[in-house]
């Protein structure tokens, strides 16, 4: 578990300091920007927690049960509570909002890959070795993959 200083920060110093963390944040234009920014801001440990809270909670709301959370992302079921009570008791709504966007972005992603594998099934046939079937073959797998990954999660 990640830790604090035993030595409080003055509250308004505090407020000004988290003020300025989101100001930055806002300011990033590309993925590649935050990306970066938190990469070199976050410890491997502190990613991982922040990534697990999220798949959390979007696990939660699609409905799935704490055994098959805690199985999927092993994490412990105090952590999952702690989730769930945010994700239904938090007067800000920020879980609430950001899991619905993650999960508005799934369904257009899914229809986007459901859209290709129709283009490939109705494709005609490639002659096998070649080029074409080569590819049709790659893309096929890819988008098992990442409706796998998008299932799952």
């Amino acid at each position: 578990m990640t830790k604090i200083s035993r030595r409080a920060l003055d509250k308004n110093l505090e407020k000004y300091i988290f003020t300025i963390f989101l100001k930055t944040i806002v300011d990033l234009k590309t993925l590649t920007e935050v990306k970066n920014f938190l990469e070199d801001l976050l410890s491997p440990t502190e990613k991982i927690m922040l990534i697990k809270r999220l798949a959390i909670a979007v696990m939660l709301t699609k409905g799935y049960t704490y055994d098959e959370i805690d199985h999927t992302l092993k994490v412990a079921r105090n952590t999952i509570m702690n989730v769930s009570y945010f994700l239904k008791h938090s007067q800000n709504e920020g879980y609430q909002k950001v899991v619905t966007r993650v999960l508005a972005d799934q369904k257009k992603e899914a229809l986007f890959d459901k859209i290709e594998e129709l283009l490939i099934q109705f494709s005609p046939p490639k002659l096998y070795g070649s080029g074409a079937y080569e590819r049709k073959r790659r893309i096929g797998k890819e988008l098992f993959k990442r409706k796998s990954l998008r299932d799952n999660f």
